[in-house]
């Protein structure tokens, strides 16, 4: 017989942008089977009870940028120690209440089969394999190590070309790539870049859209400049990543497209405060954040779907600690949004952009029972999703993986 479950108090309906004051979300096994007021609910007098006195229920989360194998020394570091970290990685994720995320590594589809299988616990993920970049791209992070380190590495491959694109791209769906990302233009991070850099040429970017609509998916694009995100979004990438660099017909584009925003505003608004970064990602770490407020201004009045993403390694030293992963949530508000638009951009949008919005994103009957309770309101304050702490519950499927109520 299936667990049967409770979970009652005040809940969030971001499908409809409402909060229902005394509601209640019945779980049987893996799905919720009934969600509204409790005045009208089914009998559910043996079912297992879940309440927070002043706490608020809500969706899963889900970070639709994630790179789990950690963002520091990727290079340097033999990757069965990234994949070990990886586990405990998800770990403090699911603490920090995200349910759900779009994995870019090369190891994504590996986490999926094992939290799938149940030998790790972890998020739903949707693997992304690695991050395609082309030689002394925004992929080709750090040129101090040789070449042959950089070219095929648990975060990126590089690749040349019209053939060396194609094949490439085979490469991720043949190691379990659900989509394809691709660096698009430069970045704060690499070292022979700069962020205005146009990456791919037409013909390169073609063959790679053209491969992954072959294969039924899509397209995601690092866009920090303005030119080469325009480039590829004429190409018909479906997410742009970061969107430091966007202006009016790049906004057209995505209206036309139907071309989701990915958000990761809280390292773009603080990556140029951080200590100790070198000279070459200071000077445009500092070009960032103005520009980003411009760019999410413009998609936030045109109406785009925006979801979440962090672009967080859980690398405390990089200022990416998981534990406090939601802080992107306050960063969202700080870039124009409302309280309730930041939740539903850490939820159903972000369903949508992983292509489970079927599945996960909201609190629906049918839907799978991820389910997150936390300290207080965040419709009045945002920042008690900002620290693991104050998440008190997480359920995936039905299964409760943290309880501290």
């Amino acid at each position: 017989m299936a667990e049967k479950k409770a979970v009652s108090g005040r809940y969030v309906d971001v499908i409809n942008g409402k909060v229902i004051e005394d509601g209640v979300i019945l779980v049987e096994g893996k799905h919720i089977i009934y969600v509204g007021e409790k005045k009208d609910a089914p009998l559910h007098r043996d079912y297992e009870s879940f309440c927070l006195e002043g706490g608020t229920i809500l969706p899963g989360f889900i970070d639709c940028h994630a790179h789990i194998c950690g963002m520091e020394n990727y290079l340097a570091v033999p990757e069965s120690r990234l994949i070990l970290k990886a586990a405990y990685d998800m770990k403090v994720l699911m603490d920090s209440g995200f349910t759900a995320a779009r994995d870019m590594t090369r190891i994504s589809a590996s986490l999926k089969w094992a939290v799938e299988h149940g030998y790790m616990d972890g998020p739903h993920i949707m693997p992304g394999g690695q991050v395609l970049s082309i030689t002394s791209g925004h992929g080709d992070s750090d040129t101090n190590y040789p070449y042959e380190y950089a070219r095929d590495n648990v975060m990126t491959y590089l690749m040349d070309g019209v053939e060396g694109c194609l094949k490439g791209v085979r490469k991720q769906f043949r190691e379990g790539a659900e989509f394809i990302k691709i660096c698009a233009t430069g970045g704060v991070s690499s070292m022979a870049d700069g962020l205005e850099d146009v990456q791919f040429s037409d013909e390169e970017l073609k063959v790679i859209v053209e491969e992954a609509n072959r294969h039924g998916t899509y397209v995601a694009a690092h866009c920090s400049g303005l030119a080469g995100a325009k480039q590829a979004l004429k190409a018909g990438i479906k997410t742009v990543e970061h969107g430091i660099h966007l202006d009016e017909e790049c906004v057209e584009l995505m209206k036309k497209n139907d071309c989701s925003l990915v958000t990761t505003l809280d390292i773009s608004f603080h990556v140029g405060d951080m200590p100790g970064l070198p000279e070459y990602m200071a000077v445009k770490a500092k070009q960032c954040a103005a520009a980003n407020r411009i760019s999410i201004d413009l998609v936030h009045k045109a109406g785009i779907n925006v979801a979440l993403g962090t672009d967080y390694g859980n690398d405390e030293n990089a200022n990416t600690g998981y534990k406090y992963i939601g802080k992107e949530f306050k960063a969202i508000c700080d870039g124009g949004f409302s309280e309730m638009e930041s939740l539903q951009i850490g939820t159903i949008n972000g369903a949508k952009v992983m292509k489970m919005e079927d599945k996960i994103g909201s609190l629906d009957a049918g839907k799978f029972a991820d389910i997150v309770i936390v300290e207080g309101d965040p419709l009045s304050d945002i920042t008690v999703l900002s620290d693991a702490d104050h998440v008190r519950l997480v359920m995936k499927e039905g299964k409760v993986y943290k309880n501290t109520i």
